[in-house]
């Protein structure tokens, strides 16, 4: 039958399992270097107990030593605990989760806009009837030409255009400003201001006048 030695000294603990030789070889070793002669008076048949079979949870790692016997050191430490951030992700600076948000451009409506035929002056769907413009560039085109030559106004903005296309029942591009780059770089029939009011150039002008509607080829 194995036999245990438990030793406490204020929760110093040394616990000993195996033969009773090999128990009493580390009690006496023990005795000799950690245990005051009052205390060595002790009877040691009261310290050593057989073992007892049942059944707990335990911290405690067991180590076999050279005579066979196992030795159990505690070995527990302080758990640690990561904190589990469980908040829903939150917008930063145009970032969520990592990924950027691409905000869809808003434009607005300019409601004062007169787009109807006036004092010998067409609407501007009639107009448009007139010049049959295919591409978002000619439509960009055609619309500031008319809100520049035939209503006159001085300063005209990407609202103005939106209401346009608007007004004359076109899908407006996904990218008005971008749409009118284009038309400003590529095609040199529009000019964008740094305060970002639009006019047509004279290659503009002329493009209206003379080459809309496209005559079709025979």
């Amino acid at each position: 039958m194995a036999t245990r030695l438990k030793i406490d000294l204020a929760q110093g603990v040394l616990e000993v399992e195996g033969s009773e030789t090999f128990v009493k070889a580390i009690y006496a070793d023990f005795k000799a270097h950690f245990v005051s002669d009052d205390s060595a008076a002790e009877d040691i048949t009261s310290t050593l107990k057989p073992k007892r079979t049942r059944t707990r949870k335990s911290t405690r790692t067991q180590t076999k030593t050279k005579a066979g016997a196992r030795k159990s050191v505690d070995t527990s430490a302080p758990e640690t605990v990561s904190p589990v951030d469980n908040k829903p992700a939150v917008e930063v600076d145009g970032v969520t989760d990592g990924k950027p948000v691409i905000e869809k451009p808003t434009y607005t409506l300019v409601e004062s806009l007169n787009l109807g035929a006036a004092n010998g002056r067409p609407s501007l769907v009639e107009f448009m009837d007139t010049k049959v413009p295919i591409t978002n560039e000619e439509r960009n085109l055609v619309f500031l030409h008319y809100l520049q030559h035939l209503l006159k106004l001085d300063t005209i903005s990407i609202d103005h255009l939106y209401t346009c296309y608007k007004a004359a029942k076109i899908r407006v591009p996904l990218n008005i400003e971008n749409s009118l780059q284009i038309t400003a770089n590529q095609r040199h029939w529009i000019k964008i201001a740094k305060d970002g009011t639009l006019t047509v150039t004279p290659a503009g002008k002329l493009y209206v006048e003379n080459q809309l509607p496209k005559k079709i080829k025979n």
